[in-house]
Formats: C-alpha cells, structure tokens, sequence
C-alpha cells in the first residue's frame, strides 16, 4: 500500500471536526480576528479582480497576460497584484509568518506558521470570463491548516474556517446532508494536461466516474472545497496540485465535517511539488484513495 497523508490524523477529534491547534500563538481568538480581517480583503480583492478582468475584455485595460508551464496555466497582472496586496495586509497582521504563494512566493521563518495564498485560483476561467474564480489564503501551523478563506466569484460570497468553529459562508454557518454512497455522489475534480498523459491519473477518472452517480469539473480547485463544504458535492479529488489550491480548503472541508488526503504522505506538503488530493465524506474519500492505489498497482 502506497504512503497516504490523513490531515488532521494526529489529532483526537479528527472525525468530528474539533481540533486543538498546535500552540504556536495562534488561539483561537487570534485566529477569528484574522478571519474578520481576511474575510473583508478577500472580498475586496475579488470583486476589484472581477471589475479588472471586465474592463480587460471590453479593451479598457490590458490584463498583462503570459503562460507559465501550459497554454491553460496563465498568470495575468491581476494574480501579482492581488498577491502583493496580501502580503502587504498579511504582514501587519502576523509579521511572524512566511509566505508560498503561487506568483513565486516563498519565504521562511524561524517559526512554524506559513500563509499561504493563491491570489487568483481559476486564472484561465478569469481570462476568459468563465464562470468562476477564486482569492483563497490559509494559514498552516506545524503542518495544520487552522484558517481558511475563500472569496468565491459566481456567488460573491466569503466561505471561512477556523479550527474548531466550524466551516462558513458569509455570516451562514454550512451543514452537510447525510452521506451518500458513491453510487448516488455527485463528485468534482478537474483534468489537468499532465493529467491527460497519465495512465495512471486517467484509470482513476474513468473508475471513480463509473462508480459516481454524476461528475463536474469547475476549473477551480478551490471552488470545489467550498462547493463540499456547502453540501453540492460529496468528493473532490484532482492530481498535481500545490499547496496554495488546497490550503484554506483543507480547513473548510474539515470543519464541515469532511477528510481531506494527500497521496504519497508528503513530509512538507506546503512545499510538495504536486498533490495527489482527495478530500470529501470519510467513505468516499477512503474509496477514492483505495481506487487510486489499484490503478498505481497495475
């Protein structure tokens, strides 16, 4: 059996959701007025992102736009400048943490505490007005995700985590329905390029789709832990990922009452080079990985 990474398996309560943060300064009321703060700037950001990208596509402004490792894998001036933005808010709220952010951030700390950020999260469906994309920040602690927020564009709402209070939307507190099994799951991922030359990655698609009652793909990997977290879907899994795509929603999918999985039990998974992530109901997530050890099997 191949090595796989259950975050939140040191603690206790993993199952239920209640997790007691490792004592690094971050109590949990520090931790809910950096939310207050972050909810605030995530919104702002998204919706000055979203006013930026409109007037780009009716040519009153130039989106700076260049491709990183694929002709879908773009960064455009608004993914630097929300990047820089946060840093900058990010910095006087907590000046003891480091920084990975998906715009070639990466800075460390004598300490355990990292944010970590993806400024735009869906930057190819932001290019071409596609619906949606996302402003997400974590902030990790000795491997744990303890915050999360994402600004979500097609709903201009905030979803928010913090250990052991829950997982939200705006001022709702979300509530999953009971479990299904994966023959009537409705379940989300997102097929990458890399993904396309794997044999491995694409026996998985093809078994977890055979088994699934229906499959979606938003292009936002983001977007697809708040989509679970507000009970729409019931797994997501996607391979090749990076930190700043799962780190605020590791925390919102926890708090909602979920698992989230790394394959291959990265020993730094906020520096991993790729995620193989699954995250969902514990059943399902527990199927998915075990489909996913078959196919690395044959």
């Amino acid at each position: 059996m191949v090595p796989v990474a259950s975050l939140g398996a040191a603690y206790p309560g993993r199952v239920s959701g209640v997790i007691t943060p490792p004592d690094a300064g971050f109590d949990p009321p520090r931790l809910l007025s950096l939310k207050d703060h972050l909810v605030d700037h995530a919104r702002d950001l998204g919706r000055w992102a979203a006013a930026f990208a409109e007037r780009a596509r009716s040519g009153d402004a130039d989106l700076g736009m260049s491709a990183k490792t694929s002709p879908g894998d773009m960064v455009t001036f608004a993914d630097a400048e929300v990047q820089r933005r946060l840093v900058v808010e990010l910095r006087q709220l907590a000046p003891e943490a480091g920084f990975v952010g998906e715009e070639g951030l990466d800075e460390t700390v004598a300490g355990d505490a990292t944010w970590v950020i993806d400024p735009i999260d869906g930057t190819h469906n932001f290019v071409r007005g596609y619906p949606g994309f996302c402003v997400s920040v974590g902030l990790v602690v000795a491997g744990e995700s303890l915050l999360g927020v994402i600004y979500d564009s097609v709903e201009d709402a905030v979803y928010w985590a913090v250990v052991g209070h829950g997982a939200w939307r705006e001022s709702e507190r979300l509530q999953r329905p009971e479990p299904r099994p994966m023959s009537h799951a409705l379940i989300a991922t997102n097929f990458s390029a890399s993904s396309a030359r794997s044999p491995v990655d694409q026996r998985v698609h093809t078994a977890l789709a055979q088994r699934a009652a229906g499959v979606r793909s938003s292009g936002a990997a983001c977007r697809d832990f708040c989509l679970f977290a507000s009970g729409r879907s019931d797994l997501f899994w996607q391979f090749g990922l990076r930190s700043w795509d799962v780190a605020a929603g590791v925390a919102l999918v926890r708090e909602a009452g979920g698992m989230v999985v790394f394959g291959d039990a990265p020993q730094d998974w906020v520096r991993a080079p790729g995620l193989a992530a699954f995250a969902g109901e514990h059943a399902l997530v527990e199927e998915a990985v075990a489909v996913w050890e078959a196919a690395r099997a044959v």
